[in-house]
This record gives C-alpha cells, structure tokens and sequence, in this order.
C-alpha cells in the first residue's frame, strides 16, 4: 500500500486506524424468527455478533460489548430491568437498542426501565428506506401536472407505516396525494385510519376497497372513464403511480400483483412500479424474465441491513439538520442545553428526531419540483433557488408541516396551546402573514447549505428528450398513437453509423452546459433511443428517465427479439425515474414542455431542424448533425 508523502502524518495515522480498527462488538438478546434473521443479516454485512437468550444477571458480558440488541424478547419490561440492573455503576456502558417488530409497542416498558434505550421500529426503519430508494415522484411528473396516487394492497404493520410516511412526504404542490388502501375488509381498515389519522382528509385523499373486486367490473378505486359516473363518497382519482402489495402469504400477492399490473394498464395504459413484499422467499430469476414492472423486495432484509439498523446511515442528513438548527440557536444567543429541540442528538426526544427526519426525507421531493439533482459537493462551485422557485417550495415546504403537525395530533386554533396542541399557523400557505412566510422561505434557501454540510452539492438537470422513430416531433401530420408506435418497426441503420454522431451530441452539450446534470429522456422504443440512452449512462454520468406513453408490455412485445427486449429491461433497471404519459400524444406535449433539448432521429424524407420548435439536434447518418442554436 503506498503512502502519500504529502499527506499529513495524523490524517494518514487516521485513515490506517480505521481500516485496522475491528468493527464494533454486538450481544443480540433474543430468540425466535426475529433474532434469527437479525443475526443472519448482521453477520453477512461483516458485523461481528455474539448470541444470548438472556442477558447475564452478573452483567460481566455487558461490559465487554459496544453495542446490546433485544430482538424477540418475550419479557422486554423484565429484561431492560436486569440490564439497568447489571449496568449499575459501570463506568462503560453500551449503547442498547430495542428492536420492535410493529406488532408490540415498547414505549411504555422502555419509560419504565429508566434506562437510556434506542427504539427501533422496523416497520418504520423499512418505510423509510422504501419511499427513498423509490420516492413517491418516481413514476409521477409533479412539473406536468401529475399528481401522486400510491395503492397499497394489504394492511399489515409495514402498510400502515407506508401510508403515515407517504401522507408526511406526497407534498409536491397544488394537488393532494390520492392513497387507495385495499383489503380484504377495507371497512375496517377505513374506520381505524379515520379514527388513528382524523386529520389526513384535511391535506390528502383516501380511497378504500376490496382486494379482490366482486366481479369482472373495473374496482372503485379506478380513475373515472366517461361511461362510469364517480361514486358520490369517492372523489375523482388520478392514475396510480405507484404500487406496494403487501399481502400474505407471497404466492397470492403475486397473484395481486399481476392482476393489479393488468388492471391498471387496461384502465389507462399505464405502467406503475408494483413493489411486491416477498418475506423470507429466495429471489432468483432472470433479467429476460422480468416485466419491468413487479419488483419484489423484503422489507425486513432492507430494515436489517447493519447501515441501516447499526449505523443510521438513513439519518444522516436528518443529524445535518439538527446540528444546523443547533448551531443557529448557539448564533441567536440561546443555550441549546436549555431547549428541548436543541439538545445533542443523542439525547433528544424521539418526536424532535423525526421531525428533523421528516424536514429531510422530504428534501429529495423539493429537488423533483425544481429539476435539481445532487451530486459530490466538488463538482459544484455555488447554488441558489431563483425567485419563483423560492415561493413555490416554501408554499410545499408549508404543506408538509402542515401535514406532519396534523398527523402528530394538531389542530388550528387562533392562539397556540403546545399542551392542547393547537396552533394558529394551521392555515392554507396564501393566508400566511409576512413573516410566517418569510420562515418557510428561509427552510426553503437552506437546502444546499444543508447537502453542502453532508458532503452535496446540487445542479441543475439538462433533459434531453429523445421520442421514438414513429413518434419524432417532425412538421407534418399529427403523432401515432401509442398502439401504432408500438407496434411500429424498428428502421434504425447500424450502430457503427449512430454511435459516433450521438458521442459528438453528448460531448457537445457537456460542454455547452458544464454546470448542468445530463438526464436523458426516452422511451427505450427502438435501437436509436437504447444505443443513446446507454452512451450516456455508461460515458457521460448521465441520469435516465423512462417515458411511458403506452404499458410495457406492449414495449416489450414490440420489440423484434429476445436481445432486444433484454436491453430495454436492462435500461428500465437503471432508470432514475419513470413518466407515465396517456399516449403519444401527451408524449409530444411532455417533451415540448419538460426537455430543454430535442433529439430527432427520423432521417427519412425530413427537412434540417427548424426554428421556432425549441431547441432540437437532427441527427442523420447520412447528412450529419443540424442543430437549430448555438452550441
């Protein structure tokens, strides 16, 4: 290993020690499923980890571990006690956790131990984890208009966590988030949410139904067609953009699943991410056996996993938040000792951490609304919201306080009680005064001083939409629609005469725009739309959006053989975000609006690009490249 002579001895001497220093030693107390699939997880992510049924009543294992972890304890009242027992006096204590698995709140056993103890709910450790890795924008346009509709088929405690997560995080402007909740007695599931979440009419629409409709007629939960009238106690819906089947065991959520994708796709010619809850089933299949659309996952693999249970990696940018909030009490004069919100991490009450967690888990919906991505804070000199786009998140970012003060069990009324809960500021963002604007203003325009203090920097996304062979924005009759495209054939030349031209767009448009984050725009339709997308994927660091004007499987079935469909499901995996568009003509409307340069690859019989159509690039194989503004 070669040392860098101009490092200083003490950062080198640093960074030796923690590639020899052993990870933490871990006791897990326990038995059962849960303990068993703790162990197992822990001890795959190189965690080292020692086994106990019980905790030693002498308390000598106690001081020898870092870390003590109670999963499937029968007694936890009875065993926090004879931990507070054994750790009387000890001048080294270990950090304790409690893992509680949704099912038996621990709350009240942990407050009556009197020791200081972490709880984990893995539940909402999942939830989390979930709506970050797939955000409820990630099949949704909030900039075109779309609206966030999340199903969620089964209630289970991980349901219940997800709706309280994606009633916090649906916040993206004007329009309320649409939660459709399917169940086998979805009666019940309505009367206990209407009476755990009374307020969550007031900022959002729930629909409840059947998880298997009574007969062959589209279910309730359907987007109204023109020959169906909206039921009087539902409103409206807007497509689904999202779907989480949770139902047990997973042979029939897979069967939920499926019927869900055709529905759905019968319905309004879409294609929705169908996140499938699989438990403890082996996943094994191949990439040529996916339809692009059903993605199974295990929550508790996801929550079990040692960055996310051990080392709180997903409460990291909410730890940055904190530690500003505290810094700026320090820089007003105040002691942060003396304030409940203010004090050290470690210490703070478990409502203060989420609403820090809360303020940055939403963060990532604030970047879908303005075109921002983050990226290494080094690759970025300086950034700032414009005006405009100041005022549109702060009127979000009132939104989302709004909602979360209403789930925690506010209300409005004229003066603040903090112990009747009730709060003045409980109002829609337009009847705001000067100054309570002015705060959620200052949440806003803190953002990336924020990504900066956790090592981001942020820029803005440079979308180049490219629209399939039969479906390019040329001059002349009106668009295909999505059937005709699909079924469309692929007319595309040799990659050998292509691949050069699009490295030259690509280089030529870093180069216009150095500040800007390249995303690609497509519909992976035909070998054109595909070789360009992977260009930019593999050389050019650039993001993938899918657009999707017609259901995959008619992607899929369109394209000429079994290679073909296996590259466009290997893009589909890498796509950052997915667009569902009502056909190819809301496509066109998508890429006149949203892309700030078109692509047009139809070469036959078309004319150099135009004027007056925004700015396109013409790419032929035989006549080169023609752009329509200075690059």
């Amino acid at each position: 290993m070669a040392v860098d002579d101009n490092a200083p001895a003490a950062a080198w001497l640093e960074v030796l020690g923690r590639r020899l220093r052993p990870s933490p030693l871990l006791l897990l107390c326990g038995q059962g499923a849960l303990a068993d699939a703790v162990a197992d997880s822990l001890r795959r992510d190189g965690r080292r980890v020692r086994r106990m049924q019980a905790v030693d009543p002498a308390g000598s294992a106690l001081r020898r571990v870092d870390i003590l972890l109670l999963a499937g304890v029968t007694d936890i009242q009875r065993e926090l006690a004879r931990i507070a027992d054994a750790l009387q006096g000890a001048r080294r204590r270990p950090r304790v956790l409690v893992l509680e698995d949704g099912r038996e709140p621990l709350a009240d056993a942990v407050r009556a131990a009197g020791l200081p103890v972490e709880i984990l709910r893995l539940q909402r450790l999942a939830a989390r984890v979930l709506l970050r890795r797939w955000p409820l924008h990630y099949a949704c346009d909030p900039l075109f208009d779309q609206p966030v509709h999340l199903l969620l088929a089964g209630r289970t405690p991980l349901a219940e966590a997800l709706l309280e997560q994606a009633l916090r995080l649906g916040h993206y402007g004007d329009r309320p988030p649409t939660l459709t909740l399917l169940d086998d007695r979805p009666a019940a599931w309505r009367a206990d949410v209407e009476a755990r979440l009374p307020q969550a009419p007031a900022f959002s629409r729930l629909r409840f139904g059947p998880l298997d409709p009574p007969g062959p007629t589209s279910p309730p939960w359907l987007p109204d067609l023109p020959d169906r009238p909206n039921p009087p106690d539902l409103p409206a819906a807007v497509p689904v953009t999202g779907v989480f089947v949770l139902v047990e065991p997973p042979a029939r959520g897979l069967q939920v699943a499926e019927r869900l994708v055709a529905t759905i796709a019968s319905a309004h010619g879409v294609s929705p991410p169908v996140l499938l809850e699989v438990g403890d089933a082996e996943l094994a299949g191949r990439l040529s056996d996916w339809d692009g659309q059903i993605i199974p996952f295990s929550y508790r693999r996801l929550a079990l996993e040692a960055a996310t249970l051990l080392d709180a990696r997903d409460d990291r940018l909410a730890r940055v938040v904190h530690a500003h909030y505290r810094d700026t009490t320090l820089a007003q004069g105040r002691d942060p000792a003396g304030e409940p919100s203010a004090r050290p991490w470690e210490t703070l009450a478990e409502s203060y951490r989420d609403a820090n967690r809360q303020q940055a888990d939403h963060l990532w919906a604030k970047l879908a609304v303005t075109d921002c991505r983050a990226v290494p804070e080094e690759l970025v000199e300086s950034f700032a919201f414009a005006p405009s786009e100041v005022e549109r998140l702060a009127m979000i970012e009132h939104a989302r306080w709004a909602a979360d003060r209403y789930l925690d069990g506010w209300q409005y009324a004229p003066e603040r009680d903090n112990r009747r809960k009730h709060h003045p500021q409980l109002i829609p963002y337009a009847e705001l005064s000067a100054p309570m604007k002015d705060l959620d203003r200052f949440a806003v325009r803190l953002v990336p001083t924020l990504l900066a203090r956790s090592g981001l920097g942020l820029v803005r996304m440079l979308i180049v939409g490219m629209a399939p062979m039969s479906l390019a924005p040329a001059p002349g009759p009106a668009p295909v629609s999505a059937p005709e495209a699909a079924s469309a054939p692929d007319p595309a030349p040799a990659d050998t005469r292509l691949r050069p031209l699009f490295e030259r767009v690509l280089r030529r448009l870093r180069a216009r725009y150095p500040d800007r984050g390249l995303v690609i725009a497509s519909t992976l339709a035909d070998a054109p739309s595909r070789l360009l997308a992977q260009r930019a994927l593999d050389a050019h660091d650039a993001g993938l959006i899918l657009l999707c004007p017609w259901p995959l499987p008619a992607l899929l079935a369109a394209q000429p053989d079994a290679a073909a469909q296996r590259a466009v499901l290997s893009l589909i995996e890498r796509a950052e975000r997915r667009v569902l568009l009502a056909g190819g003509q809301e496509l066109q409307r998508w890429l006149d609006t949203r892309s700030q340069v078109q692509i047009d690859c139809t070469w036959a019989a078309t004319a150099a690009a135009g004027k007056g159509q925004g700015k396109r690039v013409r790419v032929d194989p035989k006549r080169g490249l023609s752009w329509n503004f200075e690059y």
